[in-house]
């Protein structure tokens, strides 16, 4: 790592703050309603796309906010924002062991989707783009590790909770969890910017010239380059990017929230599946960061060959997953594919559209990622519903693979093209 003035570059802490906040996010908040799905669908007596539509309202719901969110966090203090809004998720979270029945958890999910931006991934990607420059799909990458961390550690503690003492003690153990934890790091981990940390930016590769004293407004002024939200609005890879952003966490999602259910379907012990879960959080650590540095180091193309392949290669080893040895092979293959839902959206949009605007134009991506969490989590339940088995499901998942990459492939094609048609200007 680099030093600054011979002191550790305190953007690391950053990092290390903006990890814990993934975790809490990601994988408290988000990954673990997998657990949840058949017992409460079996003691309140409903279907689980009836109970997995909660999850879906959660999502639809911070899709819509998402964009409203991105502007008020423009002109807004950031910690402030995400304090508050990690408050009243944390109580939410709490609040579903309260559910007398399914509407609580519909009602819940809306408040809970309504404050969900201001403490996830645009504060977060806002916060990294102020400290980080060249190497920020590295730093993306790491940050976001913490979302597979939190998930590997909490999803086996969580499901033998629930076994042993019930549901609603489970949602009590995350929400307690989710406050003790969220609350402290933003609050004296987490610096907004290298002003705000009196500190300078750190330009990876460019050592020297930050040792010579560089100012702040130096280093802003060379990355807050780009196009406003409405430009970008306006050409057609914003399009085809944010179509590519629903499919992929519809697929990532849609898999991710069904798993256990399925190898439990199959026959496989609950444990079992909860470890297979728990495996893939802890691989999909080293997928954030490896899917990171790839766009760092291959751009555009090399990276979606990479993590489409690897996507397409999770639902082949899902469909054979009645081999005992296979479900190993899912666990880490998906666990490599399913940084898809996070780290192509932040490096995507600095690539195409630059950091001019970046939190109003990662907040309508980062809304149709939302709407891709909420279409995945409840078609998987609609399909099982409607066949009585989830294999057409993950046939579905593959062949979207293949339109996911044919967007990216069609963003930067369309980028570049763009680019050299300025370049001849």
């Amino acid at each position: 790592m680099k030093k600054q003035n011979n002191r550790l570059f305190y953007g690391w802490s950053v990092v290390l703050g903006c990890a814990v906040v993934c975790g809490c996010n990601i994988g408290v908040l988000s990954n673990t309603v997998g657990v949840f799905l058949k017992p409460v669908s079996t003691e309140l007596g409903v279907s689980r796309s009836q109970i997995a539509l909660y999850s879906s309202i959660f999502s639809m719901i911070g899709m819509f906010s998402a964009p409203f969110q991105g502007r008020l966090m423009e002109k807004y203090s950031l910690k402030k924002l995400m304090v508050s809004g990690s408050v009243i998720a944390g109580i939410c979270l709490f609040c579903y062991s309260l559910a007398p029945g399914l509407w609580f958890f519909y009602v819940n999910a809306v408040l809970c989707g309504l404050v969900f931006g201001f403490t996830n991934l645009i504060p977060v990607n806002k916060i990294l783009s102020n400290w980080f420059t060249k190497k920020k799909g590295t730093a993306v990458g790491f940050a976001l590790a913490g979302s597979g961390l939190m998930a590997m550690v909490v999803t086996p503690i969580l499901s033998r909770m629930v076994a042993d003492y019930g549901w609603r003690s489970g949602y009590r153990f995350i929400g307690s969890l989710y406050l003790l934890l969220m609350v402290p790091v933003i609050l004296f981990v987490i610096k907004e910017s290298p002003e705000d940390g009196k500190t300078k930016r750190w330009v990876p590769g460019d050592a020297e010239k930050n040792a010579e004293g560089n100012t702040n407004e130096d280093a802003k002024q060379d990355i807050e380059t780009g196009l406003t939200r409405a430009q970008a609005m306006r050409t057609r890879r914003f399009w085809l990017v944010l179509a590519a952003l629903v499919l992929a966490s519809s697929v990532a999602m849609g898999i991710q929230q069904h798993m256990i259910a399925y190898l439990t379907d199959m026959g496989y012990g609950q444990q079992y599946a909860s470890g297979i879960y728990s495996l893939s959080m802890g691989v999909l650590m080293a997928g954030k960061v490896i899917l990171g540095t790839l766009y760092d180091r291959l751009g555009i193309k090399g990276a979606s060959v990479y993590i489409c392949l690897v996507l397409a290669a999770s639902l082949g080893f899902l469909l054979m997953a009645e081999v005992p040895e296979v479900p190993y092979l899912f666990a880490a293959a998906f666990g490599l594919a399913n940084a898809i839902q996070s780290i192509p959206a932040t490096c995507l949009v600095t690539r195409f559209f630059g950091t001019r605007e970046f939190t109003s134009i990662y907040g309508i991506c980062n809304a149709g990622n939302m709407a891709g969490i909420a279409l995945g989590t409840s078609m998987s339940a609609w399909i099982y519903d409607a066949s009585g088995s989830y294999t057409t499901a993950w046939y579905f998942y593959l062949l979207l693979s293949a339109v996911i990459f044919i967007l990216y492939m069609g963003a930067d094609r369309e980028y570049e093209r763009h680019a050299l048609q300025k370049c001849c200007q």
